[in-house]
């Protein structure tokens, strides 16, 4: 059985069923998540956003683990790291609970036994690549557009449609994560435009009018509100997912809504610097035929 431990939003949230999904394939074994740690509403840090279990949108094949499951698994041998990783060694075992050692692509992964609890956020497609028409079709969406989102894909499908995606919220304030300025959106639109006759940017956000004040561009331009959100913004992933080409953030969310695109020759632009702060190594997270900017 594989074990997933759901964190963060919709966007992480996918990334953590992805690498169980494509383990519990290659091992022909279960796929169980855990929601202890994202449904779990004790205080925690100054700025920590609590989130929900969405990925209920989807056609997924999952259920959840039990408490019993969860601990059968997320489990040492000896409570030092190094012994216990000394004496599974010495045993010949395989570790039950795995945490992701660092952000880039671990591909020793693939070495672990069909038994195991994993830890971590997993941000790059290497991890489920093999499987990736399972992955796309487990990311369908159950409920139909709202009859006014479907009004406005039938407007979309009819012209160049290039999804920009911004994403303010908590990134306003967190330095670690930080936004995508100005000058990278029209950095982007200067891309597409010399790439891409007669382009149409719907721009998606979670703060429609700050972008309608002061995002704007050289072509014609709709601000998609969030009347056409949809149920845990289902159907503003789904729009997205429908245009033909992408100006995303430093967002999970809109890291999916580009991938998940089939259109042929898709331009994907997304930022070269995808932390505000820190260290990450973040060369594994973009395909890599998308466009650093």
């Amino acid at each position: 059985m594989i074990i997933v431990k759901l964190m963060g939003g919709l966007g992480n949230q996918m990334f953590e069923y992805a690498i169980g999904r494509a383990l519990s394939l290659r091992h022909s074994t279960a796929l169980k998540m855990d929601t202890t740690f994202l449904l779990d509403r004790t205080p925690r840090e100054a700025g920590f956003v609590f989130r929900d279990f969405d990925l209920g949108i989807f056609n997924i094949t999952a259920s959840f683990a039990t408490p019993a499951e969860v601990a059968a698994l997320n489990k040492k041998l000896f409570d030092s790291k190094k012994a216990d990783k000394l004496l599974r060694k010495i045993l010949g075992k395989q570790p039950t609970y795995f945490k992701e050692p660092h952000f880039e692509f671990y591909p020793e992964i693939f070495s672990l036994g069909p038994d195991v609890y994993l830890e971590g956020y997993w941000q790059s497609e290497k991890y489920f690549k093999e499987y990736e028409a399972v992955i796309r079709q487990d990311f369908t969406f159950k409920a139909p557009l709202s009859a006014a989102a479907a009004t406005l894909l039938a407007e979309m499908n009819n012209r160049q449609a290039v999804c920009v995606n911004v994403r303010r919220g908590d990134f306003v304030t967190n330095a670690y994560h930080g936004t995508t300025g100005l000058d990278y959106y029209k950095a982007g639109e200067a891309l597409i435009a010399s790439s891409i006759h007669t382009p149409h940017f719907y721009v998606f956000s979670d703060d429609v009018q700050w972008c309608e004040e002061n995002l704007h561009f050289d072509h014609p331009t709709t601000y998609v509100s969030h009347a056409y959100a949809g149920e845990k913004f289902r159907d503003y992933l789904q729009l997205m997912t429908n245009c033909r080409h992408f100006i995303i953030p430093n967002s999970s969310f809109g890291w999916w809504a580009a991938w998940l695109s089939q259109h042929n020759g898709k331009i994907v632009v997304a930022p070269k610097q995808w932390f505000g702060e820190g260290n990450a190594n973040t060369k594994d997270l973009l395909p890599q035929d998308w466009v650093k900017c």
